[in-house]
């Protein structure tokens, strides 16, 4: 009998131990899926919030672009690149800031066009024909009476023309986001002449460019190219008789003290891209591509009419402290330069486009 409740004692023990390790078994189990899916759960979070702080980060990242120009604070084309510094800093609430750089602060037009393409600066303001000497077809806007009027310049300007000048650009790393107007370009001589041949031998100023250089010395000319901030020194010193510009330029400059007359040839009209670093663009985000080429667009189209508006009174300006406007045959400029026209077409393989340009006439 007492063998017998021995044994059946330790049989419910048995079974009492049996039932405690199944217990702590399941309760293991439990405590590991449970911290298994916390651990995930952490990560998740984890993740997330990186995810979130880089782009809270990139939203936020501040950006400075330096805009690099050879001209004077107070011309048109200086107040198209204020329009845009206006539009970027508003659309993206002073987290883009644009800094001008005037009067080549950061080098000539041929420096600051080098600076774009490897990247050492953000933006620049350039004339068509400067731009030529790194995509030749560019030329074509610099290109003696390629344009009758500011109307036909605007369509040429909208039209795939356009487009295929900035693939043009694109090519040699640099993106243009707006054309910019000027205005046509005048002989300024200390000479009076009524005939083209007037200026036969004249040592005249040119930019540093050859449609300029091969324009006036179309006309029996001499082209010398002097930096336009030596112009004011070269003109009262007689180092060159004369140049050629607009009415805004010429004012700007105070180049009308030291030139009598003003010869109306308006043999080029000044085209200008507004352009960016293709190597800074591409390290932008899509959004900042964006605001940025919706920018520049603006203010070009902005300062198609203030272009117009500045010819118009600078000239008057010009005539009221006296500087006197010959009366010529601008047809006789016109003829003398169709020669080289055609041949620097067929050059440099853009008769395609003179003649595309022709057609929006």
């Amino acid at each position: 009998m007492k063998k017998s409740f021995i044994f059946t004692l330790m049989l419910l023990l048995i079974l009492a131990l049996a039932a405690c390790s199944s217990l702590t078994d399941e309760s293991s189990d439990e405590n590991e899926t449970a911290t298994g899916a916390d651990s995930e759960g952490t990560e998740d979070t984890a993740a997330e919030e990186q995810d979130s702080g880089e782009n809270a980060n990139s939203e936020e990242e501040e950006i400075s672009i330096r805009l690099g120009s050879h001209l004077p604070p107070s011309h048109s084309v200086i107040a198209v690149t204020e329009k845009f510094e206006d539009i970027v800093e508003s659309q993206s609430n002073g987290r883009i800031g644009v800094n001008i750089h005037p009067s080549g602060e950061l080098g000539g037009q041929s420096e600051l066009i080098q600076s774009l393409q490897v990247g050492s600066l953000e933006m620049t303001i350039n004339d068509a024909g400067v731009l030529s000497n790194f995509a030749p077809k560019v030329g074509v806007l610099d290109l003696p009476y390629t344009f009758s009027s500011y109307e036909h310049v605007h369509d040429v300007l909208d039209s795939p023309v356009a487009e295929t000048l900035e693939e043009e650009l694109a090519a040699v790393d640099i993106k243009s986001i707006g054309w910019v107007d000027s205005a046509f370009r005048d002989l300024l001589i200390n000479e009076e002449i009524s005939r083209i041949k007037g200026v036969d031998g004249m040592s005249l100023r040119v930019p540093d460019a050859p449609q300029y250089s091969r324009t006036v010395e179309s006309w029996g000319a001499s082209a010398t190219s002097i930096p336009w901030g030596d112009l004011y020194n070269s003109l009262e010193t007689g180092v060159a008789d004369g140049f050629e510009g607009s009415a805004e330029s010429i004012y700007s400059d105070g180049l009308h003290e030291v030139v009598e007359y003003r010869v109306p040839t308006e043999h080029i009209f000044t085209v200008l891209s507004l352009n960016i670093s293709q190597q800074f663009y591409d390290e932008l985000s899509s959004e900042d591509q964006t605001l940025i080429e919706e920018a520049g667009r603006e203010a070009a189209l902005y300062g198609r009419e203030l272009a117009m508006e500045r010819d118009e009174e600078y000239k008057e300006q010009l005539a009221e402290e006296g500087l006197e406007t010959l009366d010529i045959d601008k047809e006789e400029f016109r003829e003398s330069a169709m020669e080289f026209v055609n041949s620097y077409a067929e050059e440099e393989g853009m008769t395609d486009l003179l003649e595309q340009i022709a057609e929006l006439e």
